[in-house]
């Protein structure tokens, strides 16, 4: 098949799709709204893949029920799989339901999809982030990613937020992270309601973890603690909103944050049994006056709980005297001293 935009000729497999250039013709940006980037590799040009071009370092391929995608066969997932591996200036994929993110839409790439898929792609080594969000695929999509993710030396990100992986699923993943150079993991609105975190086996570089709307409880919390309590971790995002952490969760996290100077943002916001007195431990954390040694030593590096957890509104709307504005207050100091250097004592001396 040639393409009459680039003419160059590339072979198409038998009984696959993914090389059909009339599939969209054309009409990508007005059936998304979204204004696609020079750099990106759409539907309609999927043979520039094979084309190997230094201009383009990202795929951007919707996987909504419409058009071709959906009718896509094994074949044609595992070929896409082979000329994403073959592509040396790949850095990105995005394999999602919509080019921004909807809350409504869902995409077609299930468990056998994947399986598909990453039996193509199981040997590419220039992907840095992947993004598979709004899918519906399980535990049968982790162990399909398994072998690329224990060959992977560049995965610096990984979004696969509303999947229904599970508890087993997040379990796959993580043992599979193992050695990878991975920063930032995505899996909130997964369906995970327990998680077991090795102390041998947390990924060295993890800078940002997001697991908000699963049904973390305080047990999950004792097991995250071991992130925050490793003592090189790099932790510095930890997105907890909409589980299901109470009072005793909260406290659980709070103990580990003493002394760590890592982690500044942590979303515990839409955890409705939070209550008073775990607001109360978060303000203790940041600001502890039970003496002036106390708040020298209180935690200067957090400047987020999440919103009605001390943010800028409270900040700046709660009533002075009440715990969700002296908890902002602190918040507030730590974000003026951030990034600079005393931190501790000046922030201390401000409290």
């Amino acid at each position: 098949m040639s393409s009459s935009s680039d003419n160059e000729s590339v072979d198409s497999d038998e009984g696959s799709l993914i090389h059909n250039e009339s599939s969209l013709d054309g009409s990508f940006i007005e059936y998304t709204g979204y204004e696609p980037v020079d750099n990106e590799i759409r539907l309609e040009e999927l043979h520039l893949l094979r084309v190997n071009r230094p201009n383009k370092t990202s795929l951007l391929l919707l996987t909504t029920a419409v058009d071709v995608v959906s009718e896509w066969t094994e074949e044609a997932w595992e070929s896409l799989g082979r000329d994403v591996a073959g592509n040396e200036y790949l850095r990105e994929i995005k394999l999602t339901p919509t080019a921004e993110y909807n809350d409504g839409d869902t995409g077609v790439l299930n468990d056998q999809n994947m399986t598909s898929l990453f039996r193509g792609l199981t040997r590419s080594d220039s992907l840095r982030e992947i993004n598979l969000r709004q899918n519906v695929f399980g535990v049968g999509g982790i162990q399909a990613m398994v072998p690329f993710l224990q060959a992977s030396n560049n995965l610096r990100s990984l979004e696969i937020n509303r999947n229904n992986i599970k508890s087993e699923g997040f379990r796959l993943l993580w043992r599979a992270l193992l050695d990878s150079p991975i920063e930032t993991l995505w899996c909130g609105w997964c369906g995970v309601e327990d998680i077991e975190i090795d102390d041998e086996h947390i990924p060295k570089r993890l800078e940002n973890l997001n697991l908000c709307g699963n049904n973390i409880n305080p047990d999950g919390c004792r097991e995250l603690t071991k992130l925050l309590l490793k003592e090189d971790t790099t932790l510095q995002d930890l997105h907890l909103r909409e589980n299901n952490i109470d009072d005793e969760g909260v406290e659980i996290l709070v103990n580990a944050l003493r002394n760590n100077t890592s982690l500044t943002r942590l979303s515990l916001d839409a955890n409705e049994k939070i209550s008073k007195k775990g607001i109360g431990l978060m303000l203790r954390l940041v600001n502890d006056i039970s003496s002036i040694k106390a708040t020298l030593q209180s935690n200067h590096t957090l400047i987020m709980f999440g919103r009605g957890f001390g943010d800028m509104q409270d900040y700046y709307d709660a009533p002075e005297n009440s715990i969700r504005h002296k908890l902002g207050t602190a918040l507030e100091i730590n974000r003026m001293w951030m990034g600079k250097q005393d931190i501790a004592a000046e922030a201390g001396k401000e409290k």
